[in-house]
Formats: C-alpha cells, sequence, structure tokens
C-alpha cells in the first residue's frame, strides 16, 4: 500500500487533534502555504538543515497570522511533539501569543510523566 502524501494527512489530522472546526479560518492561500509547509517539514526530518527551516518559516509567513498555529501543530504530524518549537524556533518564527493544546500533545505529556 502506497503511503499518502502528508498534505493529505495533515487535514484529518489536525481535526483529531484541534476540533473539527480548526481548518475553518483557511483561506486558499494559507491552505496552500500548509500543504507547502508540512513538506518543508517532512524534507527537514529526513534533512534537518538551516535552509529548510527558514524556507519553512518563509512558507507559513504567507498564511494569515491566525492560521500559523495549524502549520506549528502540523509539525507534530510529521516529526514528533518535542520538534515543534525546535523547528519553528530554526525557523526565525515569533512565538504564537495564543496556542491551543492538541489532544494528541496532552496524550503525549501524560506518558511523558508517567516514565
Amino acid at each position: 500500500m502506497k503511503r499518502k502524501p502528508v498534505c493529505q494527512t495533515v487535514r484529518p489530522w489536525l481535526k483529531a487533534n484541534l476540533g473539527n472546526h480548526c481548518l475553518a479560518p483557511l483561506t486558499g492561500t494559507d491552505a496552500a502555504a500548509l500543504d507547502a509547509a508540512v513538506h518543508l517539514v517532512e524534507l527537514f526530518s529526513l534533512n534537518p538543515n538551516r535552509a529548510t527551516a527558514i524556507a519553512f518559516g518563509a512558507t507559513v509567513l504567507q498564511m494569515q497570522e491566525a492560521t500559523r498555529e495549524l502549520a506549528y501543530h502540523a509539525i507534530a504530524h510529521v516529526m514528533d511533539w518535542r520538534d515543534r518549537s525546535r523547528l519553528w524556533e530554526l525557523a526565525g518564527m515569533e512565538p504564537i501569543e495564543f496556542l491551543r493544546r492538541c489532544s494528541g500533545e496532552m496524550l503525549f505529556a501524560a506518558a511523558a510523566n508517567r516514565n
């Protein structure tokens, strides 16, 4: 079975983690930038380097400020929960003022606290 591209799997993943209406604010430009951003996260996961991180940041900046949180959370779809802040910072992105917690992130944190 062939693996689906991350741009096809990220939206269901975001809905599962942030709620069914989390994608409502996306415009056409936001959606295209989110697709490109998750592919850049995938590239970064295979070959972590500053140039790819900068490209990720430049792509996310094409999104409305209110929708950039989706790109931040999407990092965990491709990599891991811990990688979100590392890649976000390396990309030169400003911290997100009001950041929702994903349901999967809460499960990850609970499991980490048990160990």
